[in-house]
């Protein structure tokens, strides 16, 4: 049975010479009719030009919209499903400088936002990955697994279930060379919390790892404020509550070159 939804990214729809961007977006878009058509990080489409200027600098990206543009009408009995996918700040940039047809076409005033992943659903990624992949895990290299993807969900450049896979495709590679090295069992060994985090131990005392890191390089009252969040994101943690409604986590540090004196939240 053929499946119902395909997925394709923007580099699919865009030739390599004048007359193949518009054929391969009308093949694509006829071998999908009655299907669910997903163009993955569509935003691709779009070269940070404006309309006018990319139809100089990038005709083949224009190309693609302008046929999108002609041949997803969005009427009554057109038997098309068509999605685009992408970062919404890029999107937006997209729709608002390409044809603006486009925007008409796919609502861009309404659409549709995809919430970032929580780490407990995260965590059921990582666990079905490991059975997929017929790997298992000691439960405190559960834990430290976790406490890694806690971490990148504060970071900007959080990318959701791709965080799984930033994780555990070095974590297997650090579990193989252990078996190489003849310190595990040669079959299916369980990763183990330093496979995750080499530095793993850190975050049982991280007041003590904070000065001994610090020491020297920071003035004494920075480095006290800073193991006094640490003390407070603990504290929270124990308490099942979310740090991050009450520790500060963007700082900026003032002072010359490898010498700070002051740090200001």
């Amino acid at each position: 049975m053929a499946p119902l939804v395909v997925v394709k990214s923007a580099a699919d729809f865009i030739g390599s010479c004048l007359g193949k961007s518009e054929a391969q977006t009308k093949r694509i878009l006829n071998n999908t009719l009655g299907k669910v058509l997903i163009i993955d990080e569509a935003y691709m489409l779009y070269n940070g030009s404006t309309a006018k200027q990319a139809d100089k600098q990038d005709q083949y990206r224009t190309a693609v919209v302008d046929t999108l543009v002609a041949d997803v009408q969005s009427v009554p009995g057109d038997n098309r499903c068509v999605l685009m996918i992408g970062y919404e700040d890029k999107m937006r940039d997209m729709f608002l400088n390409v044809n603006p047809g486009l925007a008409r076409r796919f609502q861009s005033d309404n659409p549709f936002r995809f919430e970032d992943y929580g780490v407990d659903h995260l965590m059921e990624i990582l666990e079905h990955k490991l059975v997929k992949e017929e790997l298992t895990a000691t439960d405190q290299a559960l834990e430290v697994a976790k406490a890694m993807l806690e971490r990148a969900k504060m970071r900007p450049s959080f990318s959701n279930a791709s965080e799984v896979d930033n994780i555990l495709a070095p974590a297997k590679l650090n579990c193989q060379s252990r078996i190489k090295s003849g310190n595990e069992p040669a079959v299916n060994p369980p990763l183990q919390p330093e496979d995750f985090d080499s530095d793993y131990l850190r975050i049982d005392n991280p007041q003590e790892t904070c000065g001994k890191d610090l020491k020297g390089r920071m003035v004494e009252e920075v480095v006290e404020r800073l193991e006094g969040i640490q003390a407070l994101a603990r504290c929270l943690k124990l308490q099942g509550r979310d740090p991050r409604s009450l520790v500060p986590t963007n700082f900026v540090f003032r002072g010359n070159p490898g010498e700070c004196i002051d740090c200001s939240l």
